[in-house]
């Protein structure tokens, strides 16, 4: 029996320390509204590590066999935050015949087998009982996303997958949920700035993942199908450590892209915090997304064609029916009239939804010509509307 440990027990002890001893004058300065949140975060972290990693260590006991498990041909959604991703997954995963995809409390509740197994024996029990417990939770996440009009969670919903890495303390999210933008660079350009063995370490985790969650499934069949903008700057150690991997870039105009993720962030940093400035993530966002425009680009330019695709946020929306089929082309699947009905219905959808979420360049310190500068090579690449005359 064997298992790895990979926590980042150096990272979670930095963390810490910065957040008790350094954050004067940062944007995770230590208020009372940020100290009640650490009060509340440690203890359930803990808790929910405990049993994760319990559940991990069972896992080599009664399923050892989960490690023989196949990765075959998954399929990754990357490109900058904001850009589609989120749909674009929700809308693949509902192709059931084809993809399998991780919901929400999977990856973060029960991300070993053994805790899988226990919360379906639950929701049995639960079915039975006449669903109390999935009636509850329904209104629940009701509540949460009345308010919530920038991302919206679903415990039961497919997500993004790097939410396992939160589980050894890797994740960029942390940071950036936190505010401590000095130590994202090593996650914002991971391919050139991670060291090769923290590249092993967090790789080689999430994929015993992946496999646990294949073997829960009994799934040895349909393509996983994940999203993450994060591994956008990771596009090389995906290639190289998921042997058959398949690439969705998607990309949206920077002048949508770029204030809508700074208002996601501002709303964050608020929510968890106090920081010493208003939309204080701008500087960061910009460095970041440039990067995201350009590397994940010129990596998959070097790699088969059948093993990637590039789709306009633009296209995805007024054509999602096209779009979809043009990936299923270039990735060699077959697409059932089943879903072919659902992508009709999807794309007349996408056409007339309308976002409420709202945000201003000016609020922000940013200009329409500021941008169109910092990225002109990318919106001469995609033809993005500069907007010069509105």
């Amino acid at each position: 029996m064997t298992i790895d440990l990979a926590f980042n027990f150096r990272g979670a002890l930095r963390f810490t320390y910065k957040s008790l001893f350094k954050s004067r004058g940062t944007n995770y300065r230590l208020t009372l509204k940020r100290l009640g949140v650490l009060l509340i975060a440690y203890p359930a972290y803990l808790f929910l590590e405990l049993v994760t990693w319990a559940g991990f260590l069972m896992d080599e006991v009664l399923f050892p066999d989960y490690r023989d498990v196949e990765i075959r041909e998954p399929v990754y959604i990357v490109g900058n935050p904001r850009s589609g991703t989120t749909f674009l997954q929700r809308l693949l995963a509902r192709d059931e015949t084809t993809f399998n995809s991780m919901r929400t409390w999977e990856m973060l509740l029960a991300p070993s087998i053994t805790m899988r197994k226990v919360f379906w024996w639950l929701s049995r029990l639960d079915r039975r009982l006449g669903n109390p417990a999935h009636r509850l939770l329904g209104m629940l996440e009701e509540s949460w996303q009345e308010d919530n009009v920038v991302h919206r969670i679903a415990i039961r919903a497919p997500e993004e997958d790097e939410y396992l890495l939160i589980h050894i303390f890797s994740s960029l999210k942390i940071w950036l949920y936190v505010a401590m933008v000095d130590e994202a660079a090593p996650y914002t350009y991971f391919d050139s700035q991670m060291p090769e063995d923290e590249k092993e370490r967090i790789i080689e985790f999430y994929k015993r993942c992946v496999q646990r969650h294949l073997y829960a499934h009994g799934d040895r069949d349909r393509h996983y199908l994940a999203k993450n903008p994060h591994f956008s700057p990771m596009v090389d150690t995906l290639y190289e450590h998921l042997p058959g991997a398949k690439i969705i870039y998607l990309t949206r105009n920077p002048l949508d892209m770029i204030p809508s993720y700074i208002s996601l962030k501002e709303n964050e940093w608020q929510l968890l915090g106090n920081p010493v400035e208003e939309y204080a993530s701008r500087e960061y966002v910009l460095d970041m997304a440039k990067h995201w425009y350009t590397y994940p680009l010129e990596r998959l330019e070097q790699a088969p064609e059948d093993s990637y695709i590039i789709v306009n946020f633009e296209d995805l929306v007024t054509s999602a029916r096209e779009t979809v089929g043009e990936i299923y082309d270039r990735f060699g699947l077959e697409l059932s009239p089943a879903f072919n009905e659902i992508l009709r219905q999807a794309a007349e959808r996408a056409r007339d939804h309308e976002s409420e979420h709202e945000y201003s360049l000016r609020e922000m310190g940013l200009t329409r010509e500021q941008i169109v500068t910092q990225y002109q090579a990318v919106f001469e690449r995609f033809g993005f509307d500069t907007r010069g005359e509105q």
